[in-house]
């Protein structure tokens, strides 16, 4: 009598060889794999990440603006410098802040140590402005990976020592190469006071980093492919995100509770972009040697990294935006940190902005940067824009900084006066005069233009009487 196990092992085997048979396992184990596997490690991600990365919308922070400043001898406003230029920067930040009433008593000033051996007469007109106005100038180490690198970044990584100031429990960094504003529009002119940002200080310190998103990164405007999302997202108008955030400040008010503070709607958009995600020309930090040593090792390598970490590994074309950028998303995918997203309309502006043909990825909320689906200006209103800003940042590139400028240079017969913006219905026989050669960029956006060109007047203003790097 025939095996029973034997003959059910030979049908089995005749059933294997039949192709049907082959094509059904595979689309089962494709299944598989694609809805449980894949879509599991995507959901472990957007769980976790929802809880460690939060939107700071500005109403939120206007809420905060209100609170009680707990112990200001333990804060500190802090910037970098690593050359005259911007140790006058700096300064002059710095003597603004003061002007502007801040209540933090403590504004440091870390700056390449070499700095107060070259040029004498500099340095001594520049710690007496200092002095004046009580600024702390701290010498640190300069850190530059390879002292041939030449690029303006090379030594951006200097930056990286305000998370070794460890004698302060919260700082407010920004680079020096911005320029504190209170703009108010009257009459069609432009007017600035002294001010100050001290309400960074009070964003909930469970939140060990608070950093805009780099909004000017967007796909659809650098003619990438939109980010894909199952769901339709639609980008709420005005008055309906208006009576969220009323009810937000209403929760948060009641409650404290920092995690009610909305997340990025596809966590995808943070995951996917590690590189770049986040701009660092303003932070608020809680300083700490482990953390500090920890981004050293994005900067420096460990050796055994090669072997082990390769994806950490430090690319040549990577400065401190990058290694920053690296090291968030590594700690926010292990759930370590916490992470605020400031206000990019407030604290995050470039001044390039305003010459830019397109601005819906500026207008929206930075939860909502990956739906925008074309080119549009929808939102865009420059002159109310204008007015939420605190703090902008001068980025122009190729356009010369206004300090930058050379004297005896002739702006405009440069080529970059290409990248320029002059009014469509302004002063034509001017602009052919003016403009022989290279010819901005003709617009009818003639509030942008204003504004563009008030920010560099504005820096000229505010350096009078302090500007001794030239």
């Amino acid at each position: 009598m025939p095996d029973s196990n034997s003959t059910t092992n030979r049908k089995w085997k005749r059933f294997a060889k039949n192709w049907e048979f082959k094509i059904a396992v595979f689309v089962i184990l494709y299944f598989v794999f694609s809805h449980y596997v894949l879509e599991n490690t995507h959901n472990v991600k957007e769980r976790g990440l929802n809880k460690h990365l939060k939107v700071i919308p500005e109403e939120v922070i206007s809420y905060y603006e209100k609170q009680p400043l707990d112990n200001p001898d333990r804060l500190a406003y802090m910037q970098y410098a690593t050359n005259y230029d911007y140790l006058n920067l700096a300064i002059m930040n710095f003597a603004h802040l003061r002007d502007g009433n801040t209540r933090i008593p403590n504004l440091v000033i870390l700056y390449d140590e070499v700095l107060q051996h070259h040029t004498s007469h500099k340095w001594n007109n520049l710690y007496q402005v200092a002095n004046h106005y009580n600024i702390t100038l701290k010498p640190v180490p300069l850190v530059k990976v390879y002292y041939n690198d030449d690029t303006p970044w090379a030594a951006s990584f200097t930056k990286f020592h305000v998370f070794n100031q460890v004698e302060f429990e919260r700082i407010v960094y920004f680079d020096s190469d911005s320029m504190l504003i209170r703009p108010k529009v009257d009459n069609g002119e432009i007017f600035s006071s002294h001010s100050n940002i001290d309400e960074l200080f009070k964003i909930p310190r469970e939140l060990e980093f608070v950093l805009p998103q780099a909004y000017w990164l967007n796909n659809v405007v650098e003619g990438k492919s939109s980010l894909k999302y199952k769901k339709k997202v639609e980008i709420p108008d005005s008055k309906r995100y208006g009576l969220r955030m009323r009810k937000l400040v209403n929760d948060i008010s009641e409650t404290k509770n920092w995690r009610l503070l909305p997340s990025l709607v596809f966590e995808a958009h943070k995951f996917d972009n590690p590189r770049n995600f986040f701009a660092n020309h303003v932070m608020v930090v809680t300083p700490s040697r482990t953390t500090f040593d920890h981004i050293m090792k994005y900067v420096y390598n460990p050796i055994h990294w090669s072997l082990t970490n390769r994806k950490k590994l430090r690319k040549k074309s990577e400065y401190d935006m990058e290694i920053l950028n690296k090291y968030l998303d590594n700690e926010l995918a292990k759930g370590n940190i916490n992470v605020g997203i400031l206000p990019h309309r407030v604290y995050g502006v470039l001044t390039g902005e305003f010459r830019e043909p397109w601005h819906e990825r500026f207008v929206v909320e930075p939860q909502y940067l990956p739906f925008i689906k074309k080119r549009s200006n929808r939102g865009w209103d420059p002159i109310k824009m204008l007015q939420k800003i605190k703090l902008i940042h001068f980025s122009d590139s190729p356009i010369p900084k206004p300090w930058e400028m050379e004297n005896g240079e002739d702006e405009y017969e440069q080529p970059y006066s290409t990248k320029l913006i002059y009014c469509k219905t302004g002063n034509m026989t001017e602009y052919h005069a003016k403009y022989t050669h290279f010819k901005p960029r003709l617009v009818d956006d003639c509030d942008s233009v204003e504004i563009w060109n008030w920010f560099r007047k504005q820096f000229n203003k505010e350096k009078e009487g302090i500007w001794y790097s030239e």
